[in-house]
């Protein structure tokens, strides 16, 4: 029974420290959310548009080829019809 005794005094006592720990956790996780944050390097205006304008020209281009394999396959699905 000391045994038992004693696990239940020591698990009283770290019972405050969890709470504070965890409290320590959510203000540690803002304070290092927001000194990660600091430390982003923002790209400048030219990267940006430039980054940008490559991903509208590929997506333009893309939406082309699609389109254009899209109507050569009903094409030639509605020839083979036309033949049956």
């Amino acid at each position: 029974m000391g045994d038992s005794e004693n696990k239940n005094e020591v698990e009283k006592q770290n019972e405050p420290q969890k709470t504070e720990k965890t409290a320590k956790k959510k203000g540690g996780f803002f304070k290092s959310f927001k000194a990660e944050f600091k430390r982003i390097i923002w790209p400048d205006k030219d990267t940006v548009i430039k980054e940008t304008t490559a991903v509208v020209v590929v997506t333009v281009v893309l939406g082309a080829i699609i389109a254009l394999l899209d109507f050569v396959i009903k094409f030639g699905i509605d020839k083979i019809i036309q033949m049956g």
